[in-house]
């Protein structure tokens, strides 16, 4: 067994001559005394001096990297510290945009990839040159921890705890920090950024946009459309105007925006003035007397007896009038004609409530007079962008009352006491109409007969028993509320937009924006790891500075290591065979510095000779000994076998095939369940898990990297004609395999560049799968079974025009959803009516759910034609008859007409336009009389029913002379004396519209209250009706009673008018959904049939599903306990797989597993007997050749020299493999 000394032991004055031996075991003795000082001054050289040391491990770089993860941590921290201060470190109105998208989802993950490719850098040269560093010691190594050393080739998991049992510090703080990174910061930095949703607000200023107009322009302005706007809001659903609250309305203000506009619920908050009434109410005094009850406030007003509104008949037992002062054609009672015409009572009302509990009993009244006051207030208002809802009024000063200088109050009482408009204007029928009919809603909370407006308001807005208003206290409290409500419509009406010069005031804008959060708890985690990192890094400056080295430049190739052993070898060494020559160093045996490799400095040229090793275990690839029968085992890496890369393969194709199941699964499931409720755990099963995945796979194809870096110069020596610039020189491994890319490009090494590409696509891939998995809110289905209140039926329908109960509620229904986009009736669409399968679900824990179901869906079809009619016959009513000939289903004739009077005039000699919407009827074209209203003529049914299914539409353009000048200045229905005297010229558009029912399944969507979200058909219409109706005659039946209700939209009895403004629903209704004035113009030509037959169909099929969804009556009642399955659709955070990310993961993985593929298809042939990892490796393949002589001192061959490994004749006259020259050297027979 032979040791090597200390230098400062030998005994050798000078290097021996070329081929000379020394037997170091003759001349020196293992000792522990002190090294001389001679060795102490040249390792203070060594260290202080010329010797070499790799840039990335010198003090500046290591610093620079201390120092920017420093950074790091300073700035996590604070980006911590601002999201928690501020909620949030970006904010969003709206959607972020794409740089803040990419710097919140990627560019933290693009930062700690480059951050870790920067560290492998490190790492790598730590790892590489730590053999030589072991060397460098004044005390030499042992063999197994110096030129047996293969770090870069270890799994890095294993690194550390190897290093660490050998104490190679620098190793174990550069693996560790390598793993930190890798495993721990680079995935958790992708988790570390949230998206979420807060409330930021911003300081900012307001202007009034709008106030109360001049008291002389109020009175024309105020017209009865507040009240058909209230109607909308307490029957409908109807939203309140902006600005409006049932409290009072605001003086509307505009925010000047800097920030914040796109945020989503924002409000605005400012200080602004409330327009308010309270009403002082006292209880009325009841006396009786010999003609009935009068009622007095105990001042100036007591009603004359006799007028008492609950004695007179009724239905109802149940009485509620509200009289105000004002009188007009529209109502039965006021204070000024009951008894109480004094001005100083013209701003009281009286309210009665009476309920009789049986008929003809006596009834108990309750009577109140109220007197309103109306003020202004200072306040702070908040309102909702951008319908401006009122959400919070807070007061910031007393209620001053509102002067009638300032407020015509006695227009407003007059409205709302009368149902009509102080002064008569023109204007569309929605603004002009008179008494509103509430009695449908009505009849529903069990009031049933005619009320006056304000009843029909107070019993909707308070939304009681009808048996509380018996406490007066309620009962005032109601009345006063729908006061209040009209009030503030009104005021709203009298805004002017005339605000002239403002004072900006003080306002705040807030909103719910998205914005961008720091998980606390991850980002803690991500620099406690950073902090650690910090300190192994100052560790390994600190190591690094201290160590000895004796490298003069860096051992990257085979060149520079040839080039080191060449300074210590001469020739005629002993004739071991090169291939065992590194066995034969046992792994305890001391090699001490300058002995084997000294770099800078001889010592000693020789070798250790004859030591004796145990020889590993053959495989069963061999080759024959060139000078022996002994075999040798060829090698390969374990990571190249054909195992490990069919278990590769398989994995890359099983997570491919995941990916796809998932993003599959996802698309047909809405999405995948949430791991957790826990943010936490959210962030890390769908960031953490799949970076971690990318930065296992990482490290493996780093691996393969390097063994094919290593393998590459010798994939080129196997020839036997390799230059030295693409074998011997090659530096391929001195790099991160990440960084030789360009290299091996260089090179023409092209399954190297792929790999090297792959490796770098592992942090592409890390980046795609931080981002592929993204939560979302999504429908969950689930079934349940839910009673269903109606058989697609219809058992019940009116088979009389008598039957029908006159009712005004469809046409508002109609005018709320088509201008002011109120939803329609439950289980109504625009041109459907559908059977309800539910009855309506009061869940407060999921207001989000939707419940569908296929379902009966009704209709009509309009088959609307074009035709002729006398348009003198239109024009002169009963003169001549106006009729249509229709043939009934047994081939008799009838006549059916209509128009029995002729339109209205109301105003003198000009243009002149009429619309015309109508049912008709059987009539005797003998006898003129028969079209009159009051006619007696008697047809049969079925005349009846063919006639009455059948509607006329008209568009007439005149130019007429009127008798008088009187013009028409309201849409009412009053008289006007006026008649045509003649006609100078005239034109029109006729249609008949014969309605078919058309019915199908459909698939329908509704919400809890049965509103309809979606619906499609989900089969053909029914050719047979019969299954859907009780009676043979139910269809024609169904189409009879609803053609009559249809037509009453039109207010009955057309005018002329000289104006655009609409008299009629129908006409208000083609109006606005052609959101034009030209069908209703007098100076335009009469429509074309094609441009309004579409709006006149659309007019037919709307108002005929409203008519069916306020009568479900008519539909069979479905037996009680009766269960029908329905599919639930909640709204639930649910996991999506993004597209772009899926197809950028797909598309890597794939390139993963063709570079997998093409990897183990065309992997480096079995050829060395050990691989070079090692110093000791790569000596045994030189020691015996010329190439310790020849190669010159700075690591260059000549030019025209070729190198290959194989068979060679060695310095010492015995055959050897291993590497050498051409022509010395041939190739292996393998």
């Amino acid at each position: 067994m032979t040791l090597w000394c200390p230098v400062w032991l030998a005994k050798v004055k000078k290097s021996p001559s070329e081929g000379q031996r020394t037997d170091r075991n003759e001349e020196c003795h293992l000792s522990n005394s002190e090294p001389s000082k001679e060795f102490q001054k040249y390792t203070k050289e060594q260290i202080h001096g010329s010797s070499w040391k790799p840039l990335t491990l010198r003090p500046p770089l290591l610093l620079s990297i201390v120092a920017m993860t420093l950074a790091f941590i300073g700035l996590l921290e604070y980006l911590s510290h601002k999201s928690r201060i501020d909620g949030g470190i970006a904010v969003a109105e709206g959607q972020f945009s794409p740089a803040v998208s990419f710097a919140y989802k990627y560019l933290p993950i693009i930062t700690a990839v480059l951050y870790s490719i920067l560290w492998s850098w490190i790492d790598l040269d730590t790892k590489r040159l730590e053999p030589y560093f072991q060397l460098s010691r004044p005390m030499g190594a042992d063999a197994a921890d110096s030129i047996w050393l293969h770090y870069p080739f270890d799994f890095i998991a294993y690194v550390p705890l190897k290093a660490l049992r050998r104490r190679h510090w620098a190793v174990v703080f550069a693996g560790t920090s390598t793993m930190l990174i890798f495993w721990g910061v680079t995935p958790l930095v992708s988790s570390i950024f949230a998206q979420s949703m807060v409330v930021v607000e911003f300081n900012t200023t307001a202007r009034p946009t709008a106030t109360l107009m001049a008291l002389s322009d109020q009175s024309p302005a105020l017209n009865t459309g507040f009240m058909l706007t209230a109607y909308g809001f307490i029957w409908l659903g109807q939203t309140l105007p902006g600005f409006v609250s049932s409290q009072g309305a605001l003086e509307p203000f505009e925010v000047d925006m800097v920030q914040g506009q796109g945020f989503e619920n924002k409000t605005w908050t400012a200080e602004t003035t409330l327009y308010g009434t309270s009403a002082n109410c006292n209880a009325a005094i009841i006396q009786n007397g010999t003609l009935g009850l009068s009622y007095s406030n105990g001042k100036e007003c007591t009603t004359d007896p006799g007028y008492s509104p609950l004695r007179s008949p009724s239905s109802s037992r149940i009485g509620c009038p509200y009289i105000g002062y004002h009188m007009n054609q529209f109502i039965d009672y006021s204070l000024h004609e009951m008894g109480c015409p004094s001005p100083a009572n013209s701003h009281l009302f009286l309210g009665l409530w009476g309920h009789s509990s049986k008929e003809n009993a006596s009834v108990d009244e309750t009577a109140f007079f109220c007197e309103p006051s109306y003020w202004t207030q200072k306040v702070n208002a908040t309102v909702k962008v951008p319908g401006m809802d009122v959400s919070e009024i807070i007061p910031q000063g007393p209620r001053i009352t509102l002067p009638d200088s300032q407020f015509n109050r006695t227009a407003f009482e007059y409205n709302i006491g009368t149902g009509s408009q102080a002064v008569s204007r023109r204007a569309d029928v929605s603004e002009t109409i008179n008494l509103i009919d509430q009695a449908a809603v009505l009849a529903r909370i069990g009031l049933n007969g005619t009320f006056t407006n304000m009843v029909g308001f107070t019993l909707g807005l308070s939304s009681l028993d009808l048996t509380d208003l018996n406490d007066p206290v309620i009962l005032t409290t109601a009345f006063e509320n729908a006061h209040k409500l009209l009030h503030a419509l009104a005021i709203r009406q009298l805004m002017s937009h005339n605000v002239g010069d403002v004072q900006h005031r003080s306002a705040t804008s807030v909103g719910r924006a998205n914005v961008v959060l720091v998980v606390r708890p991850l980002a803690i985690i991500v620099e406690a790891l950073l902090g650690v990192v910090v300190v192994l890094v100052l560790a390994l400056t600190i190591h690094s500075r201290t160590r000895i080295s004796q490298l003069k430049g860096d051992p990257a190739s085979l060149t520079d290591v040839v080039a080191m052993l060449s300074k210590e070898y001469g020739r005629g060494r002993d004739d071991s065979s090169s291939e065992t020559r590194h066995k034969q160093l046992s792994a305890r045996h001391r090699i001490v510095h300058g002995k084997i490799l000294v770099v800078g400095t001889t010592y000693n040229n020789q070798l250790p000779q004859n030591i004796d090793v145990e020889s590993e275990p053959s495989t069963e690839n061999k080759i024959s000994n060139v000078n022996s029968e002994k075999t040798v085992s060829l090698a390969r890496p374990t990571a190249m076998g054909l195992p490990i890369g069919l278990v590769f393969i398989a994995t890359l194709l099983a997570t491919l095939c995941t990916m796809v199941v998932l993003k599959l699964y996802a698309e047909h499931n809405s999405g995948l369940p949430l791991p957790s409720r826990s943010t936490l755990v959210n962030q890390l099963v769908l960031n953490y898990v799949l970076i971690v995945v990318a930065t296992f796979l990482e490290p493996f194809w780093l691996l393969l990297n390097r063994q094919l870096c290593v393998l590459q110069p010798f994939e080129e020596l196997r020839q036997v004609k390799a230059k030295a610039s693409r074998s011997l020189d090659l530096k391929y491994t001195s790099l991160p395999p990440q960084l030789i890319l360009w290299r091996a490009l260089c090179g023409r090494h092209y399954v190297l560049v792929a790999v090297c590409a792959i490796g770098l696509s592992a942090n592409l891939l890390a980046i795609s799968l931080s981002g592929l998995l993204e939560i979302k809110l999504s429908p969950v289905e689930t079934n349940r079974n839910l009673s269903h209140p109606y058989e697609p039926l219809f058992s019940r329908i009116p088979l009389l025009p008598d039957d029908f109960s006159w009712k005004s509620d469809y046409e508002y229904i109609a005018k709320a959803n088509i201008t002011d986009r109120v939803s329609l009736p439950p289980w109504t669409s625009s041109d459907r009516f559908f059977v309800p399968f539910h009855f309506g679900i009061d869940s407060k824990l999921n207001q989000t759910e939707r419940y569908r179901r296929i379902t009966q869906g009704f209709g009509i079809q309009p088959l609307c034609q074009s035709i002729r009619f006398n348009d003198t016959a239109f024009v002169f009513g009963n003169e001549n008859l106006f009729y249509t000939t229709q043939q009934t289903s047994t081939g008799n004739t009838v006549y059916c007409g209509g128009m029995s009077q002729a339109p209205y005039g109301g105003h003198t000699q000009s243009f002149a336009a009429a619309e015309v919407f109508q049912q008709l009827k059987p009539i005797d074209i003998r006898d003129p009389s028969s079209i009159a209203e009051n006619a007696t003529y008697t047809a049969s049914e079925e005349d009846r029913l063919l006639c009455n299914s059948i509607l006329v539409a008209g568009f007439v353009r005149a130019n007429l002379a009127m008798s008088a000048d009187e013009s028409k200045t309201d849409n009412d229905d009053g008289r006007i004396n006026t008649h045509v005297e003649s006609i100078n010229s005239i034109s029109s558009l006729w249609m008949l519209c014969r309605p078919a029912i058309l019915t199908a399944p459909y698939e329908v969507t509704v919400d809890q209250s049965g509103y309809v979200q979606s619906y499609a058909a989900s089969g053909p219409y029914a050719e047979d009706l019969s299954p859907f109706f009780q009676n043979k005659s139910g269809p024609a039946s169904l189409i009879n009673t609803t053609s009559l209700m249809i037509p009453q939209a039109s207010n009955v009895h057309p005018w002329w008018h000289n104006d655009t403004f609409a008299d009629t629903w129908f006409a208000y209704y083609i109006k606005h959904l052609s959101n034009s004035t030209r069908f209703v113009d007098p100076t335009m030509p009469v429509p074309a049939y094609g441009d309004v037959v579409p709006y006149v169909e659309n007019v037919c099929v709307r108002l005929f599903a409203i008519v069916l969804s306020l009568n479900q009556g008519w539909l069979a009642e479905a037996e009680a306990g009766s269960a029908t399955p329905v599919t639930v659709i909640s709204a639930s955070e649910r996991v999506f797989v993004s597209s772009p990310m899926f197809v950028i993961t797909t598309a890597l993985l794939v390139l993963n597993l063709v570079v997998a593929i093409t990897y183990w298809a065309r992997r480096p042939k079995r050829l060395l007997p050990e691989m070079p990892y090692t110093i000791a490796s790569i000596l045994a393949m030189v020691q015996a050749s010329g190439l310790l002589a020849e190669v010159e001192d700075k690591g260059q061959w000549r030019h025209n020299w070729r190198f290959g490994y194989g068979k060679f004749v060695g310095t010492d006259g015995k055959p050897h493999v291993g590497i050498e020259r051409r022509p010395f050297v041939v190739p292996l027979d393998i």
